[in-house]
């Protein structure tokens, strides 16, 4: 379980059903510039509300009907993660100190309020140990998923494509391949 929070935490930032639609010989579209500084901007308040530890501001930035789905098939619907963060928050003494979303390219929908992104994100933070904390590291690749609702965007999906957590310098999961 430990494991499994720190996953999903990372996919809600990290904490993100579509399936990646580009091609590896090909790199993908770049965004409009107006609607990649919007969703880069979607990333950083998402970080900024999970650093801040106010997972409920969090929850609203995903749509209730918001997935993940993971390299080993698994989904993980918004009420699943948002539970799992704050029991692990609480578990393990879960402190975020930095995290960063970069996105390489993407899609967007003909009416420009779907938006399909491929993004690098990573999380540094602590844990809880018997020796005071531990430096914990997560880092992703995913394909997300956001909307738009009037002028607010919301993520709706997200595929996780590889995920690593590090703790103490030690790999202690990885999934995925890309």
């Amino acid at each position: 379980m430990f494991i499994r929070g720190l996953s999903i935490l990372l996919t809600g930032l990290v904490f993100s059903a579509a399936i990646a639609k580009t091609a590896r010989a090909a790199a993908p579209a770049p965004l409009p510039p107006a609607i990649s500084t919007a969703i880069s901007a979607a990333y950083a308040n998402q970080c900024s509300l999970l650093k801040n530890t106010d997972i409920d501001g969090y929850s609203k930035t995903l749509t209730d009907r918001w997935v993940e789905h993971d390299p080993n098939g698994t989904s993980t619907t918004k009420a699943q993660a948002i539970g799992a963060i704050k029991q692990q928050i609480a578990m393990m003494g879960l402190t975020l100190t930095d995290c960063a979303a970069t996105i390489s390219g993407g899609s967007v929908s003909p009416d420009g309020n779907t938006v399909t992104v491929n993004v690098e994100q990573s999380a540094d933070g602590t844990v809880a140990s018997q020796s005071g904390t531990s430096p914990i590291q997560i880092s992703s690749t995913e394909t997300d998923v956001w909307v738009k609702r009037g002028a607010t965007w919301f993520q709706s999906a997200s595929t996780v494509l590889k995920n690593t957590i590090m703790l103490n310098g030690q790999v202690v999961q990885q999934n995925g391949s890309r």
